[in-house]
């Protein structure tokens, strides 16, 4: 099969809709779902995970280990060399590498896109999440991965570990310190933190911080603003690290009218 590939006047942008198309987006501290318009995506990698569906038939990506596939469902394992072409409306789920769900998943194993069924209901809830419907949307993230968004508010010790991460992420977040301030050992800190949220504590603090910078952001701060106040260098390593994560630079999400976040928590 020949390998499809974008004109070469579009390899420079990884995703590009047209100027009105709008995103919507749901944050969770470890999980990101996008209600994404029709639109193109030149080839690009990033280490989160990827479940993706079509709101109106199936999406069709292309890969260096399968070519192109069609798929109601398509599962991308991280760090994977993915595009595709232009097609309609369609749901990303991205979930950590790292995480409880993606072992849940496929073992955390994997080196190609994955087929998967789909629930018909799916697309139905994820038009009423595109429209700004919240509970639509934990019902799409629930009925892919099967699992509650978070079960973190189960676990007392590590909510108010959660909350400390959240007030300090301008600063260094060090597990010694943070067992301290809960007054619980490191070891047992660390056990119970990734039983009780799904990913380790370092990948948590990422999720926060790329969170933070988007909260930010969307509340006017420059992106070199959204970095320093996530605890990031600066610009550019938010940059890298937004797109590493998510394939996507945030300028991007960013660009006036572009975009519609609503962050989650647990219920």
């Amino acid at each position: 099969m020949r390998p499809w590939t974008l004109p070469p006047q579009r390899q420079s942008h990884l995703n590009k809709p047209a100027e009105t198309a709008r995103f919507q987006l749901y944050v969770w501290p470890q999980r990101l779902l996008v209600l994404a318009p029709a639109h193109a995506s030149a080839r690009h990698r990033h280490h989160a995970v990827q479940l993706a569906f079509g709101l109106d038939g199936p999406v069709t990506f292309e890969t260096a280990q399968a070519g192109l596939v069609r798929a109601d469902l398509l599962l991308i394992p991280p760090d994977t060399l993915h595009g595709h072409p232009a097609f309609g409306p369609w749901a990303g789920l991205y979930l950590d590498a790292e995480s409880a769900d993606w072992r849940q998943l496929s073992g955390g194993e994997g080196d190609g896109p994955v087929a998967l069924p789909l629930d018909d209901r799916l697309r139905a809830l994820a038009h009423a999440a595109a429209a700004g419907d919240v509970g639509a949307a934990r019902s799409v993230v629930d009925g892919i991965v099967g699992t509650p968004v978070s079960r973190v508010h189960g676990d007392a010790l590590v909510s108010r570990a959660c909350t400390l991460v959240r007030a300090q992420l301008a600063e260094p977040v060090r597990l010694a310190s943070l067992a301290r301030a809960v007054h619980c050992s490191p070891s047992r800190l660390a056990h119970r933190f990734r039983e009780a949220t799904g990913v380790p504590l370092r990948r948590y603090v990422l999720w926060c911080r790329l969170r933070g910078a988007v909260e930010a952001a969307m509340r006017g701060s420059s992106l070199t603003e959204a970095a320093h106040a996530a605890g990031f260098a600066d610009a550019a390593h938010l940059s890298r690290t937004f797109r590493a994560t998510f394939g996507i630079v945030p300028s991007f999400l960013f660009a006036r009218g572009r975009v519609n976040v609503t962050f989650c928590e647990a219920p």
